[in-house]
This record gives C-alpha cells, sequence and structure tokens, in this order.
C-alpha cells in the first residue's frame, strides 16, 4: 500500500474520532474540575482516588484500580503522594493484597474535596441543563459498554492496514 499522506483528510479523522473528542473532552472537564480543587492544593485524579477509599466500595488497590478503569502502576503513581502527604496509609490485606484508608486529615480534606466537586458539577449541570447532563451520562455510559465488549472479543491487536502485522 502506498498511499500519501496529502491523500488522507486529519481533519476530517479528527472530527469523527470518537477517542479524540472524548480525549478532547476529558482535558477540559479536568481543567474545569482542577480550578475548583486548586485551593485544596489537589487535582481531580488525587480527589476521586480519596473518594473511592472514603466509599469503602474498593477494599485492594486492584479493586480500586479496576473500579477507576486503570492498571494498578498507574493507580501505585497516584497514591503515593497522598500517602507522601499524609492523606492515605497503606496496609496489607493478606497475601499480596494491599488497601488504602484515608487518615484524619485525609478524611477532613475529603469532606471539603465533597464540597468543591459539589460546587463544580452544580455549576457544569446548569451551564448544561439537568437533561443534558443525564443524556451525557447515558451515551458515555453505552460507550463504555460497547468499547468494554470490543475489548473481550478482541484479544489482540487487528492487523495492519495492507495485512502486515507489527
Amino acid at each position: 500500500m502506498n498511499t500519501s499522506l496529502d491523500d488522507i483528510d486529519f481533519r476530517e479523522m479528527g472530527r469523527l474520532c470518537l477517542g479524540h473528542s472524548v480525549r478532547q473532552t476529558a482535558n477540559l472537564l479536568t481543567r474545569h474540575f482542577n480550578r475548583y480543587l486548586a485551593p485544596l492544593g489537589l487535582e481531580i485524579t488525587q480527589a476521586q482516588l480519596m473518594a473511592v477509599i472514603a466509599s469503602g466500595d474498593a477494599l485492594s488497590s486492584s479493586d480500586i484500580a479496576r473500579y477507576l478503569g486503570i492498571d494498578r502502576s498507574t493507580l501505585a503513581r497516584n497514591l503515593k503522594p497522598l500517602e507522601a502527604a499524609g492523606l492515605i496509609e497503606r496496609h496489607k490485606l493478606g497475601g499480596r493484597k494491599v488497601a488504602s484508608r484515608l487518615t484524619e486529615r485525609g478524611v477532613t480534606l475529603t469532606a471539603e474535596v465533597h464540597a468543591a466537586w459539589e460546587q463544580a458539577q452544580r455549576d457544569l449541570t446548569n451551564e448544561l441543563g439537568a437533561e443534558t447532563a443525564d443524556a451525557i451520562r447515558g451515551h458515555l455510559s453505552g460507550l463504555r459498554k460497547t468499547v468494554r465488549a470490543l475489548e473481550t472479543v478482541a484479544k489482540k491487536p487487528p492487523a495492519r492496514p495492507g495485512g502486515t502485522s507489527s
């Protein structure tokens, strides 16, 4: 296959690509929530981790990673600053399982995080409208289900265009 890059409409590719659109939106949402969390010295990634730990739904690091849809090495990198700041402590559950829990300082800050998140969420929802916000959540849920289904079907990456493998 001998294609010139001049023959490819990359603007159209960017316009149609769901991955690009979702990443672009995720970056904007991250900045939105980070503005509200900045006075607390946190970013949305850290605040989300603290909320998951506070919920008690995810006991082990594996549970937290699975819930957030990230790998365990990414989770470990994100937990380190929280532990260093004295907001969480990690402890063995048995075997190789490690759990995280909020410290007293972490509990106090997580309550403040919740208030900041509520304001950020309220401002965003007020701007969008509640019905639109619900529709977006529904569409994103459907997208996640579709991608998960495709992941289970495709155990290996598809062949490269033109029939060659990487």
